[in-house]
């Protein structure tokens, strides 16, 4: 039986996707509308839309006119979506009938459950084993995934070569098949996966059978020499329309490969026309509630179950080194372990999740440490990178800043109750 179809109007490309996707794993089939001429005629046609996903800033028509402007008839339920959520906006809304107004960046675990009240869901027994796999790259809203969005826009609309970087379990190879999916080649879709023992004959194989399509090429910083030295080869022979373009996924960073000679720069530079960047989880930890009840109903589909505030607070406190792959692990063992229960309790995660804390960060909570990570990764990248001592001092400052605040701009005060120097904590406000 077919999906019920959503009408997805929402004119920025990766959002379009990441909806979509969304849509797929609620059970629904989703067809995108970039403008209100393509929606209304698409609405005019003979298929039945369940509901109908508006964006309110669309580029040829104001979204909430574009609705008013339709006849009764050809109104499906509608969830708005908008990144402004002014007040009239939300009552002209609901005059209009909308069934609820969501604001961006989206909140996908909430999105899906506003679009199972809509419409009701047909699934199958294919649709729960394979819920749009790549969809979990994107549930959340962490500032740290929002460049991801536009990058996977420029890298879809584009025909050019794209590497896909981020550690094991970040859903490199998700992305890579989302940007697969949806690029402008209508040819053959491959993978390989790349080890250390792969030549040049299952490459050269690979890229015969992508050929007028697209080839993905998993961990490629594992392509021995010889086989680097066929792909320059065969980049440098071919011609598009004809040669497939290609997407390349790594864990590992290629241009320090490159700078040290253990990966051809030539072939760097020809993969890395487009770059797309995946966070650690680690660097979203706003999504990890919605990532967790994603994969509790993508691993139970028929079972309405919570996670308690302890357990998820244990999942918080944990540093992820496996990322999303780690995380699936571990809601599948808690869900095999529950046995029936209302909620997955801390008792029922894995026992290295329920123990102690360990490390240097063991006493950070995961936000600082996610705040500090990004601290860092933009002061390491300037152009003059600064010595440990600027660091340690800058932070020691900024602590003492927010401190003194505490004690009422009080310096004396401050020092007698944490029994620290006073002159040593005004030396050091003084040079950050």
């Amino acid at each position: 039986m077919d999906l019920p179809y959503i009408l997805i109007v929402e004119d920025e490309h990766a959002l379009s996707l990441a909806l979509a996707a969304a849509v797929k794993q609620a059970g629904f089939q989703g067809e995108p509308a970039p403008t209100a001429a393509q929606a209304r005629k698409a609405l005019q046609s003979k298929r039945n839309y369940h509901a109908m996903i508006l964006d309110i800033g669309l580029p040829d028509q104001n979204g909430l006119e574009f609705l008013e402007s339709l006849p009764a008839t050809q109104r499906p339920p509608t969830i708005v979506i908008t990144a402004h959520g002014e007040i009239e906006n939300t009552i002209t809304a609901r005059k209009l009938g909308v069934i609820d107004f969501l604001p961006k960046p989206l909140d996908f675990t909430e999105f899906q459950g506003v679009l199972r009240r809509v419409a009701k869901p047909i699934t199958s027994k294919q649709d729960t084993t394979d819920p749009a796999p790549e969809a979990v790259a994107f549930v959340g809203a962490a500032p740290s995934m929002r460049p991801v969005f536009q990058q996977i826009a420029h890298c879809c609309a584009s025909d050019d070569p794209v590497l896909v970087r981020g550690g094991t379990g970040t859903g490199k190879s998700h992305a890579a098949r989302l940007i697969q999916g949806n690029s402008m080649r209508s040819g053959p879709a491959e993978t390989l996966v790349i080890g250390p023992s792969t030549s040049s004959k299952p490459l050269n194989s690979a890229l015969k059978k992508a050929q007028g399509g697209v080839l993905i090429l998993e961990e490629i910083a594992s392509l021995n020499p010889e086989a680097q030295s066929e792909l320059v080869r065969q980049i440098e022979s071919g011609s598009p329309p004809d040669f497939p373009r290609l997407i390349a996924t790594t864990r590992e960073d290629l241009r320090s490969l490159a700078q040290d000679g253990t990966f051809r720069s030539d072939l760097f530079y020809r993969l890395q026309v487009l770059e797309l960047r995946l966070p650690s989880l680690r660097n979203r930890m706003e999504d990890l509630p919605a990532l967790v009840s994603y994969f509790i109903g993508q691993l139970i589909p028929d079972r309405n179950l919570s996670i308690t505030e302890p357990a998820l607070a244990q999942l918080m406190s944990h540093d992820w080194p496996g990322n999303l792959r780690e995380l699936h692990n571990s809601i599948a063992f808690a869900l095999t372990v529950n046995s029936g229960a209302g909620s997955i309790e801390s008792s029922d995660l894995p026992d290295y999740l329920r123990g102690e804390p360990s490390g240097s960060d063991a006493n950070a909570p995961a936000l600082l440490v996610q705040a500090l990570d990004s601290w860092l990764d933009a002061r390491l990248n300037e152009e003059e990178g600064p010595i440990y001592r600027d660091l340690a001092e800058s932070l020691e400052a900024t602590l003492i800043r927010r401190l003194l605040e505490r004690y009422d701009g009080k310096l004396a005060r401050m020092a007698s109750a944490l029994q620290a120097n006073r002159t040593t904590l005004r030396r050091r406000l003084q040079n950050p």
